[in-house]
């Protein structure tokens, strides 16, 4: 029951004993009644003296209730009244302060995590993905949306099992499959109360390739010149020390030997020092199909030596692509290469497939397939660090080289044998229009 009615109640019993004192004719009872007056009116200033503050309360109850931060309660020169409307909208005014702030900051968080070039993703309470920005949609191929509800070990590819694998405060590199270079971290944040975890995925393949070229330039130019200068004179003064004297067929051919194998020396560090003289690419428009069959019979004097049957499979639908001729005639070179010694790894004649289509992204696809040794899935995660190789007296140029020249067309790659045996060399150019 509020004041309003208990003070109706009140007025009312005044009034009726009022009412009676009426009915008797007695100067006492006139005085009783002047007085019960005066009592009423007293009641109903009090009433209004109690009733304001309340009311003044219940309504800035109102406006919290309704989240209304834009009204404020009027001074009414009541002091009660008046200092807790005066407090009433200090209030309101430091907490629209402070919402307006949140909200500023909430929406400036959220606005970075979506533009951030860093992988993000939130997870919820349940270990489900909660917020996953485009950086991180991108890894995996596919979209934010997509991602929401997801656990970690359903996203496509290795690097979900990899941040699945991580503990609060973990931070690891990885190499996929295709080439690409993370850095991975796990770390904490409080929400409501809750604590969820987040990771964050970085693109670190770029950094790491231009500091591992920077490094390996240095200690290949050093060894090239240091090698060059002692090996050339040392060829050279053992092909006059040859001419010049006069001794049996067995000295002689030993001197030849040891003069080939300066020589060798020679040539080997030259071709890792071609490694690090790779051009700028200098882009044009470039018919791909057109560029293969122009390289077919060399291809095909390629696969000659280990009796392997090279195919084309060309879409005439291929988009033209943007790139530098030269190099890519190379990288080509160098990738069917290495499938034809595959094969020949195999002792049977097997087969190079070399094809050309539209990606779903509608740039250039260029796929090599062939039927050889294969490559196992630790040896896939190897496979495109600088100058690594599993061959006797291989030297990981070839592979090194192609790195470079796709990395500098901004070309997605990968390398790896199927579920149906077959190895697949995957090249995919970005659309025309968006290379960088």
């Amino acid at each position: 029951m509020n004041l309003r009615i208990l003070f109706v109640i009140s007025a009312i019993l005044q009034l009726s004993s009022w009412g009676y004192l009426l009915s008797v004719d007695s100067v006492p009872f006139y005085v009783l009644e002047g007085l019960t007056i005066i009592n009423i009116i007293y009641l109903i200033y009090f009433y209004r003296k109690v009733h304001r503050p309340i009311q003044a309360l219940s309504d800035g109850l109102d406006l919290l209730k309704g989240q209304d931060w834009n009204s404020t309660l009027n001074r009414v020169g009541q002091p009660e009244v008046d200092k807790i409307a005066d407090t009433f909208n200090k209030m309101i005014a430091m907490l629209k302060e402070q919402r307006l702030w949140f909200e500023e900051k909430s929406h400036f968080l959220n606005l970075l995590i979506a533009r951030a070039p860093i992988g993000v993703i939130i997870l919820n309470f349940n270990d489900s993905i909660y917020i996953a920005n485009q950086a991180a949609a991108k890894i995996f191929e596919t979209t934010p949306d997509s991602m929401s509800g997801m656990n970690l070990q359903e996203l496509p590819g290795t690097v979900g099992e990899c941040l699945a694998r991580l503990n609060t405060g973990d931070s690891t590199l990885m190499r996929t499959d295709y080439g690409a270079t993370y850095k991975c971290s796990c770390l904490n944040l409080v929400d409501k109360g809750v604590v969820h975890k987040f990771f964050l995925i970085e693109d670190v393949g770029d950094a790491m390739a231009d500091a591992e070229r920077s490094a390996y330039e240095k200690i290949i130019r050093i060894i090239a010149h240091e090698v060059n200068n002692t090996v050339a004179p040392i060829a050279s003064s053992i092909n006059v020390v040859t001419d010049i004297i006069d001794t049996s067929d067995e000295t002689i051919e030993l001197l030849q030997s040891c003069s080939e194998r300066a020589l060798g020396m020679s040539d080997f560090v030259s071709r890792l020092a071609d490694v690090v003289k790779i051009p700028e690419p200098v882009m044009q428009l470039c018919d791909i199909n057109q560029l293969i069959l122009r390289n077919r019979p060399f291809l095909e004097s390629l696969c000659m030596p280990a009796g392997c049957r090279l195919n084309f499979e060309l879409d005439d639908s291929a988009p033209a692509c943007m790139a530098d001729t030269p190099l890519i005639e190379q990288c080509l070179v160098n990738i069917v290469k290495n499938a034809v010694e595959s094969i020949a790894q195999t002792g049977h004649k097997g087969e190079v497939t070399v094809a050309t289509s539209r990606s779903e992204k509608g740039g250039l696809l260029i796929t090599i397939t062939d039927n050889g040794a294969g490559i196992s899935p630790e040896k896939n995660l190897k496979i495109f660090t600088p100058f690594y190789t599993d061959k006797p007296g291989g030297q990981g140029v070839g592979l090194t080289f192609v790195r470079e020249v796709l990395r500098r067309h901004r070309c997605s790659y990968s390398l790896q044998t199927d579920s149906d045996s077959l190895t697949r060399f995957t090249i995919e150019f970005p659309r025309r229009g968006k290379q960088v």
